[in-house]
């Protein structure tokens, strides 16, 4: 990083600030709250870091928005294929409870977030006790926990329900974002096939 002509960065994100290029610039990306692992951020995103990248190398913008446009495509052809398995899954509008972080890319798969929850030092007894009665009256079909910010937080909410619990990333895997989408469509799918098999 410290050689690197351009370093991109999440705003916000401290330790790029202090580690960034020597001898070059930082660009910082601002996601403006949006979790990019829903497509229609992801896409958003591709065209916001598009157009600074064609500020930052206007000799190549032609290229580079040549690239973003088949990019997007990439990504709207690959939501519809994810949509249409949670559908055929019969999965659309079926409520669940999410960590906060998940809750805009469940939004977008089809499902109701009847309950979401923060990072794991936010949560206490009396939120776990509130949860569990959401999930109970709402005949939630998981619990999905993320990742980055707490893999077991919404364990013992499904638990207390009798509900399959997940985890999902809500950042691409280094096989891409694509990978990581499919994955995280695969753990749902399975965890809806544990919900009828109980």
């Amino acid at each position: 990083m410290k050689r690197a002509d351009l370093v991109v960065s999440f705003k916000g994100l401290p330790l790029m600030n202090k580690n960034g290029s020597d001898n070059g610039e930082l660009l910082l990306i601002d996601a403006e709250g949006r979790n990019w692992m829903a497509p229609d951020s992801y896409a958003y995103g591709l065209d916001l870091l598009a157009d600074r990248l064609a500020e930052y190398f206007p000799e190549d913008r032609n290229a580079i928005m040549a690239r973003k446009e088949d990019a997007i495509r990439e990504v709207r052809a690959y939501a519809r294929s994810v949509i249409q398995r949670i559908e055929q899954a019969g999965l659309l509008g079926k409520p669940i409870i999410a960590s906060s972080m998940q809750k805009e890319p469940l939004e977008w798969m089809g499902f109701r977030v009847a309950g979401e929850y923060g990072r794991p030092e936010a949560m206490s007894a009396r939120e776990i006790v509130r949860l569990a009665k959401i999930g109970r009256e709402n005949h939630i079909t998981f619990v999905a926990d993320n990742l980055q910010s707490g893999p077991d937080t919404g364990k013992r909410i499904a638990e207390s329900i009798g509900v399959p619990h997940i985890v999902l990333t809500n950042f691409p895997s280094e096989k891409g974002y694509f990978a990581a989408l499919r994955e995280n469509v695969d753990i749902i799918l399975a965890a809806a096939v544990r919900q009828r098999t109980q």
